[in-house]
């Protein structure tokens, strides 16, 4: 009898597991309402994988003229969401020369890197298909933990990553947000306040 009550319970508790494993999976998935656009600026800063960087360029051709290019970025392996911005980049790359001159920089981020604004037939300009704005210092992750954290997100989501040179001297980067600009539907930009959008739970 014994026996058959610890087979049910092992039963119950393993459904109980995976039925958490689902809600989980459904609450990351989930896009939030566009009248709630704190939440929908974490949300499309987790689900996209790379973003657009401006810098201040100091290429002597168009020195101290805005200057963008494309970099890969997570915000944490795909059930972990932080909010925080993570890179792995190299002191050779052109974006990364102009920060050790300044770095201060901004990324864009765009929902039409998932599949929500093609499969809606909204143009990447539209308002309905979100865009963000990210402000802040470009800077090395340092930090023992934070550094094995970041390096195990990033090569989670781009696995690819693993196998870059390893003379070019890649090292995980992050940006200190300062400032954030979001526009989720028609009727103009937000400005999110950066304690609100660090504290929201996806």
């Amino acid at each position: 009898m014994n026996s058959i009550i610890l087979a049910i319970l092992a039963i119950f508790l393993a459904a109980s597991i995976e039925g958490q494993k689902d809600l989980k999976k459904e609450k990351i998935n989930s896009r939030p309402p566009t009248s709630d656009v704190t939440a929908m600026a974490r949300y499309v800063v987790h689900e996209v994988d790379w973003v657009i960087i401006g810098t201040i360029s100091t290429i002597p051709q168009i020195e101290s003229q805005p200057f963008t290019n494309i970099l890969s970025m997570v915000d944490g392996p795909v059930d972990n969401s932080t909010g925080v911005p993570y890179f792995y980049t190299t002191d050779m790359d052109q974006s990364s020369q102009d920060i050790k001159q300044n770095n201060n920089v901004s990324i864009t981020i765009s929902e039409y890197e998932t599949d929500y604004c093609q499969s809606h037939k909204l143009d990447p300009e539209s308002p309905a298909c979100t865009r963000v704005t990210l402000v802040g210092r470009f800077v090395k992750v340092t930090d023992e933990a934070e550094k094995e954290f970041a390096l195990n997100a990033l090569f989670s989501r781009h696995p690819a990553m693993v196998n870059w040179p390893a003379d070019h001297g890649f090292y995980p980067a992050k940006l200190e947000i300062v400032y954030i600009w979001a526009i989720d539907f028609f009727g103009g930009a937000s400005i999110v306040n950066i304690d609100d959008y660090f504290n929201v739970n996806l």
